[in-house]
């Protein structure tokens, strides 16, 4: 697993919010942007004071007990106090005559320095109301060009499906600020059972295989994304929702939105969008892969492009510029496109271009996010993401459990997302982890906290193909017999490297007791194995070919169990499911070969490693 240390501070400048006249809605949506006030706790004499507002972060609301006013807003972190750090609590505020309250001192924190409204009425009173006037009257100007609902009375009866606003302040690769984006969204939870909800999104292996053979042969990377794209989706299935919060029509004929298109919210969105988005590919020539149906592939005598596509959001790259051109003219003629040019972020992951075509996949920005986050700013960084050689066991009688049990799980979730992305090297400390969720204790929340300082002094480290790194495909399995030291079960773990950095990774428990240690080497081998396959198959489309896989592993018993059919007193109890090792090495398809346990990168993945051996798996 190759990482890289650069250097970030060449990007491009920081970018100011996007403040275009946007679209009007049209007569029979007069604005009502003032017709909700914030709701407030109380009122001083004349009941015009007491409005409230808050920010992203939670409760932020001050008290209201006089029109003007000052002071302290408790932000509830009396249940979040994390034992290696004292959390700040106040963030001081001003109450305006016209109801409007300003913050001095806004946690960055909590704000992510600007404030993203969780209503409609703290987007139209609070900081940036008209950024987000602007944002909202362009998505009701596009959502009815686009033929998405129509105003109608609903025929008697008919069971209304909510809707609300959400706010995102959408920031480019260098965290600078591009736009203001709202979204119009159903409520779709509120929606009844029996409706084909499935749609394919693409592993994210897929991208970084995809990048790597980019980054090997030269390719360039655009991205574009499709504006609206949920709006494009044709329904079969009759809706009637609400009007959108701030755009009532006064008309009693129109007392409802008809639903003739999909929309953000419903369950079926995503389907619609999908059974559109391919008809519209087929059309341009374009096949889904094997391997992953959300990467499309057109190849002619012209070259080859490839399409990567994620809900609104596409990756494209091809072996000739010209061809990534004429792609984005032809889908910009089937739906509304937005031409982002070389792929700078995508999915919150940061692609960067070296001078010799090295491609890196970095998420700096998001893990500086999580430390202002969780106030870890300053904090002293570690060495490794877990103590070495821990064993962390369940909360025990003493060890105290945390009053709120979903500031763990949030944290080890937003862990999750870098592990499960551009970091490997944290894999096998969330996967121990997670193991805690349902009853996390102080000392879990510690070991968490201890992986976000590990962070702080590696947030620059990312993953980087292309350059001299070898380009075969090859990968490495490991396991930890019997590691867990509650259930005495063992830890699976492999990678596989492509274009000299890891495109996929896994860090699991085993579901069964092995016997022995050759046992869980021999059940991580075929964990390994079953990936390899698929990686096979992602291979022959990415036109790589389809020949045998190489694995390496550090067990010579392993070795002999899928090489050869053998069976001995102590691995006759071994299932048949593991055998599929045997199966693929005689067909030709994997090929296992043996590397010292000094060389198994893999083990980075299974065990809490001394700082030494940790950093030459890492790099």
């Amino acid at each position: 697993m190759d990482f890289e240390m650069t250097d970030n501070n060449s990007g491009p400048s920081t970018s100011t919010p996007s403040r275009g006249q946007g679209n009007m809605p049209p007569a029979q949506f007069p604005r009502t942007h003032n017709a909700e006030q914030p709701r407030g706790g109380g009122g001083g004499g004349g009941g015009g004071g007491g409005g409230q507002a808050s920010t992203s972060g939670g409760n932020m609301a001050p008290s209201a007990d006089n029109n003007i006013g000052g002071g302290y807003a408790d932000v509830e972190m009396q249940d979040r106090r994390y034992p290696l750090r004292e959390r700040k609590r106040l963030i001081e505020w001003r109450q305006h005559p016209n109801g409007r309250v300003s913050y001095g001192r806004i946690n960055a924190a909590i704000s992510g320095d600007v404030p993203e409204p969780s209503t409609y009425a703290e987007a139209i009173n609070g900081p940036n109301s008209e950024e987000w006037k602007r944002a909202m009257d362009e998505e009701i100007a596009a959502q009815l060009s686009n033929g998405t609902w129509e105003l109608a009375k609903p025929p008697e009866g008919t069971r209304l499906l909510p809707c609300r606003w959400v706010y995102k302040v959408k920031r480019g690769a260098d965290g600078g600020i591009e736009r203001f984006k709202a979204r119009l969204v159903a409520k779709g939870y509120e929606q009844r059972a029996g409706i084909e909800l499935f749609a394919p999104t693409t592993r994210s292996a897929s991208l970084r295989a995809l990048l790597a053979v980019a980054a090997t042969k030269g390719m360039p990377i655009h991205q574009l994304d499709v504006s609206t794209a949920f709006l494009n989706g044709e329904l079969e299935e009759e809706l009637w929702m609400q009007q959108p919060p701030g755009y009532e029509s006064a008309d009693p004929t129109q007392q409802a939105c008809r639903l003739k298109k999909s929309i953000y919210g419903l369950k079926q969105a995503l389907r619609c969008w999908y059974v559109k988005l391919v008809a519209a590919l087929d059309k341009l020539g374009f096949k889904p892969s094997q391997a992953d149906p959300a990467l499309f592939i057109k190849k002619d005598e012209n070259g080859i492009v490839y399409l990567l596509v994620h809900v609104d959001d596409i990756i494209t790259t091809s072996d000739d510029e010209e061809l990534i051109r004429k792609v984005k003219e032809a889908v910009g003629k089937v739906f509304k496109i937005r031409d982002l040019g070389e792929a700078k972020v995508f999915l919150g992951m940061e692609i960067s271009r070296g001078e010799n075509g090295e491609v890196k996949l970095s998420q700096r920005r998001y893990i500086e996010e999580l430390l202002q986050r969780h106030q870890l700013v300053d904090a002293k960084p570690r060495s490794t993401p877990l103590p070495p050689g821990s064993k962390v066991l369940p909360a025990e009688e003493g060890d105290m459990e945390l009053k709120d049990s979903s500031d763990y799980r949030t944290l080890v979730g937003e862990l999750n997302y870098l592990a499960t992305s551009t970091r490997p090297d944290i894999a096998q400390a969330l996967s121990v982890l997670a193991r805690f969720m349902g009853k996390p204790s102080k000392s879990h929340m510690g070991l968490a906290l201890g992986v976000l300082r590990y962070l702080a002094g590696t947030r620059e480290l990312g993953l980087c193909f292309g350059g001299a790194g070898e380009f075969a495909l090859e990968g490495y399995s490991d396991s930890d017999w019997a590691g867990d030291p509650a259930t005495r079960r063992s830890t699976t773990g492999y990678v596989f490297k492509l274009g000299g950095a890891a495109i996929s990774w896994n860090s699991q428990l085993q579901r069964t007791v092995a016997a022995s240690s050759v046992e869980a080497e021999y059940q991580a081998t075929s964990a390994a194995v079953r990936e390899a396959l698929w990686l096979r198959k992602l291979a022959g489309d990415l036109d790589l070919g389809t020949g045998a896989i190489g694995i390496w592993t550090d067990s010579q018993g392993a070795l002999s169990l899928g090489n050869n059919p053998i069976t001995s007193v102590r691995s006759k109890h071994t299932d048949v499911q593991h055998h599929l090792v045997r199966e693929r090495v005689s067909r030709g398809e994997v090929v296992l070969s043996y590397c010292s346990t000094e060389e198994m990168v893999a083990d980075v993945l299974t065990k809490a490693l001394g700082e030494i051996k940790f950093k030459r798996c890492r790099e």
